[in-house]
């Protein structure tokens, strides 16, 4: 994705930059102006499920900061979505006041929640995750977590700003299970805090009521598993080239005729990518803007030119 012009413009005064592709937030942000008090109708979802832990931080955190959250996410793990949508009867159940289960993908809960429980007014803000697992560089436009902020941006009508977040499991080789699941969750109670961080300093950037993001914009924002004291800052960067992970898929030895999927996590390559794939890997907190236009940069659209030449109908 190459970010254009009038988006970049939009961004930089959004986000006050210190430096090309450098935000003037950390962890900890403190605004200078304080207009973030409004309370704000915000749409929670995520592609794991509606219980996990990082959707669970997320809703802790906006209900803890006065927001007004509805919680509808997948009833069971919806991971690789993409932005699908189901299109045949969906299933809601209520497990609480303002948190639903829906049988669909994380792109149906969106436009399924902003329908049924937003029916009057559209919500202010789409956030889904906290994601289990990274989605940076091509894993980016599989990821059921992105996919639920590009029904928000392109197929909501209108559009909704909209904040995908995702982070690497915190775990630790030679730790027990008990203390690997205790740093897994203090790391997300951690990462949910930096987003409420995020969207307080959008709404101290639109004093005057208006759209926390440029129209048909979401944010693609990955957060690094490494100790707090261990984030380099935050970054606004391209989406990057290099792949984190490979996917193949190897026959069932007790399922002939079924294939099995077999997930590699990939090292960094920073030779090939200078985009979020390796900002992420060197313990920036990364922001892609995006607004799921799976157009061509122009150069790579002239090189295509010559293909057309006499072809008729």
């Amino acid at each position: 994705m190459t970010l254009k012009p009038t988006l970049l413009k939009s961004l930089f005064v959004l986000f006050t930059l210190l430096s090309p592709w450098t935000l003037l937030i950390t962890p900890s942000v403190a605004n200078a102006e304080q207009c973030n008090e409004k309370q704000l109708d915000i749409l929670l979802t995520n592609d794991d499920g509606y219980d996990k832990p990082g959707i669970q931080a997320l809703h802790r955190v906006f209900k803890q900061a006065g927001h007004r959250v509805i919680l509808a996410a997948p009833a069971k793990n919806a991971s690789g979505s993409s932005a699908s949508v189901t299109f045949a009867a969906v299933k809601v159940t209520q497990a609480e006041p303002d948190v639903y289960a829906i049988h669909g993908s994380p792109a149906t809960t969106v436009l399924l929640g902003v329908s049924a429980f937003f029916a009057n007014n559209p919500p202010d803000l789409v956030i889904s995750g906290i994601n289990k697992g990274a989605n940076l560089g091509p894993a980016t436009p599989v990821s059921g977590t992105v996919g639920a902020t590009v029904a928000a941006i392109l197929i909501s009508q209108p559009a909704i700003p909209a904040i995908a977040i995702s982070t690497d499991p915190f775990s630790r080789d030679g730790n027990s299970d008990d203390e690997n699941r205790k740093a897994d969750l203090e790391h997300l109670d951690r990462v949910a805090v930096f987003v409420s961080a995020l969207v307080a300093n959008l709404q101290n950037q639109h004093c005057d009521g208006s759209a926390l993001l440029p129209e048909k914009v979401a944010l693609n924002v990955n957060y690094p598993p490494v100790p707090h004291n261990q984030i380099k800052g935050v970054r606004l960067r391209e989406q990057g080239k290099a792949p984190h992970f490979s996917i193949n898929y190897v026959a069932s030895k007790k399922d002939p005729g079924s294939y099995l999927p077999h997930l590699k996590v990939l090292p960094p390559n920073f030779d090939k990518d200078d985009g979020d794939t390796s900002a992420f890997h060197q313990g920036y907190i990364t922001i892609v803007p995006i607004d799921a236009d799976y157009t061509a940069n122009n150069s790579t659209i002239m090189k295509i030119v010559p293909v057309l030449q006499g072809l008729k109908p």
